[in-house]
């Protein structure tokens, strides 16, 4: 990661998540961020093709701890209270996917032993096949959208929108383009309404998953002070 973009961009972002009152999550509680996103993914296409078809809520939460703790020195991860109902986590300009080394050392390796070996080829071909399609669209000059996700007994009560948009109305007032994917055809018309247009539709390579790719142009209407 770009040192000047850490010392100007994630202190200005995270500046900006704390005005809008909300919670910037410690490294301390990553744990629980992870019991968050595994609620949420039940029947998330892409997590149900990483572990052969059949959800597993443990691995899914062992995925989602390892790629936060990898990078939570590098991106701006907060939720919506100290209650954690739902949370985001952006990376700034530069980001090119996580290290496998870092990933590894972070508890990655225990995913061969389980749930198998066949994850890990999984998790290369989508990270690969992710990154590769961001720097397509946005030369990695943008803010990515990593993770949004609200446990299911919070959702349909505004908290997407109360953690969208305080990092939206930034991008717009810095210019930047944000980008994001999902692989969930019912979630693209949620990202729309947030600006969103959605760039690309293709299978992921070597599955069966449908893959989304979203571009967010910066509103420069939309710029109010900070």
């Amino acid at each position: 990661m770009d040192k000047l973009v850490r010392k100007i961009e994630l202190p200005l972002a995270k500046r900006v998540i704390e005005n809008a009152g909300l919670y910037i999550v410690p490294e301390s509680r990553i744990r629980e961020l992870a019991k968050v996103a595994a609620d949420a993914y039940v029947d998330y296409p892409l997590h149900n093709w990483f572990f052969g078809w059949k959800y597993d809520t443990y691995a899914s939460e062992k995925i989602m701890e390892i790629s936060l703790k990898t990078m939570v020195k590098d991106a701006v991860i907060y939720a919506d209270s100290e209650e954690l109902n739902g949370f985001a986590a952006w990376l700034p300009l530069g980001f090119s996917g996580n290290k496998v080394l870092p990933f590894i050392v972070c508890g990655g390796l225990g995913l061969v032993f389980y749930p198998g070996p066949s994850i890990i080829g999984r998790l290369i071909t989508y990270e690969n096949y992710a990154m590769n399609l961001k720097k397509q669209f946005t030369g990695n000059v943008d803010w990515y959208l990593y993770n949004l996700s609200v446990k299911k007994s919070a959702q349909g009560k505004g908290i997407a929108r109360k953690l969208l948009s305080p990092m939206l109305e930034f991008c717009d007032r810095e210019n930047i383009v944000s980008y994001l994917e999902t692989n969930k055809e019912s979630n693209v018309p949620l990202y729309e309404h947030f600006g969103f247009e959605l760039s690309k539709k293709e299978m992921i390579p070597k599955s069966p998953v449908m893959h989304y790719a979203m571009v967010r142009n910066p509103n420069l209407t939309n710029t109010k002070e900070l």
